[in-house]
């Protein structure tokens, strides 16, 4: 039994047979430049399709909640967050004027100088790898 050539294969030979130049060098990486960015902006797109469909999936989830539990408690929720927010920055507040500048200014230093100790660590150390 002998396979008949069909037309995509006597294509492929004659688009074989025609002389052709081998395409530089530059054109080469152009082209796998536009391949990469165009695979990038595909995984983008799917990224924010996924981060939009997971928004849906919460808002619909908060709306069975909020079905689910009565609406009077979670006003109360938020409203106890509220004052939770409101009575922890007024603590810093009073922090903050109770103690003098000289104070925060030898904090802040002390803090940098750390800081500094810990980056001068990491550098010896990558350097000794």
């Amino acid at each position: 039994m002998s396979r008949q050539p069909d037309e995509n294969d006597r294509l492929a030979d004659l688009l074989r047979m025609l002389p052709s130049p081998e395409p530089s060098a530059r054109f080469a990486s152009e082209a796998r430049g536009r391949y990469l960015a165009a695979i990038e902006a595909r995984a983008r797109r799917e990224a924010l399709t996924a981060l939009a469909a997971a928004l849906v999936g919460l808002a619909v989830i908060m709306a069975l909640v909020g079905t689910l539990v009565e609406p009077a408690s979670l006003v109360v929720w938020v409203a106890d967050t509220v004052a939770d927010l409101a009575r922890w920055t007024a603590g810093l507040g009073v922090v903050l004027w109770l103690v003098p500048p000289v104070a925060w200014a030898s904090i802040v230093l002390g803090s940098a100088a750390v800081l500094s100790l810990f980056i001068a660590r990491a550098r010896a150390v990558a350097l000794a790898k």
